[in-house]
Parts: structure tokens; sequence; C-alpha cells
């Protein structure tokens, strides 16, 4: 058998202080990452939604692009359990967003098909949010000397 093997391990201490250090910095990274995240999927959305719907004169002549006026975004929960929400407060815009039967004088006369706005900007940062976050890793574990 083996005898005699002796073990010494160098450098476990300042391996230690980079981990933590990564470790509180990771947090609030995220949620800064996050936020930016939200605010430019928001932008991206509000640039769809005045590209493809049109806009329409009200009354007395006052333009109001209700859709492209009324987002908002959010962050909820804690910092490891965060989520963006970002949404449309329009009244109507779940009916643009996913299509609504046209009715005129009480009949339905067909359909009009929904601009998926949301759908098509949520397939858009598919690839985005993964890298953003990758890239948001790597700046952390380079900041902490663990690159």
């Amino acid at each position: 058998m083996a005898e005699g093997f002796e073990f010494s391990f160098e450098g476990l201490e300042e391996l230690q202080r980079d981990l933590e250090k990564a470790v509180q910095k990771a947090p609030a990274q995220a949620e800064k990452t996050l936020i930016e995240l939200a605010k430019e999927f928001k932008k991206s959305a509000k640039k769809r939604a005045k590209e493809d719907t049109k806009h329409v004169n009200r009354e007395a002549g006052e333009e109001r692009k209700a859709i492209a006026n009324r987002w908002g975004h959010k962050l909820v929960g804690d910092r490891l359990g965060a989520a963006a929400l970002v949404w449309n407060s329009a009244p109507h815009f779940h009916l643009v967003e996913n299509g609504h039967q046209l009715v005129r004088n009480g009949r339905a006369i067909g359909f009009v098909p929904g601009k998926h706005i949301m759908e098509k900007t949520r397939n858009d940062y598919k690839e985005i949010v993964p890298e953003r976050f990758e890239k948001m890793l790597n700046d952390i574990l380079e900041e902490s000397d663990l690159d």
C-alpha cells in the first residue's frame, strides 16, 4: 500500500477570498443586467408596436397613440429569484396582440389577426439574454480574479 503520501494546499485562502468577492457581486450585477435587459426589451417592443400598428386620430383631432406610449417594466422578486416584467397598459393591447373578432352592428364580420408584438420581441431576445448573462458572469469572474 501507499505509505508516506503527504498533501499540502497553498493559496486556498486567496481562492476563498476571490470566490466570496464573486458571490457578493453576483446578485447586484444580475439585478442590474436584468433591469438593462428589461429596458432594452421594452424599447424593442415599443418600436415594433409603432411599426406594426396604425395610429388613428381620436376625439377633437388629438392624436393618441395608446399602445405606443403605455409601456412599463419593473423587477419583481428578490435578488436571487428576480424576474423582469414588461407590459403594455393600453386597455385594448391584448386585442392587438392576440387578434379579435371584427364586429359591426353587433355581428362578427371577420377576424383581425394579432400582431404578436410581445411574442416576436421575446423570440428576438432568446439568444440575447443568455449571451448577456454569460458576459455578466465572465465580467464578475474577471473582476474577482477567477478567470
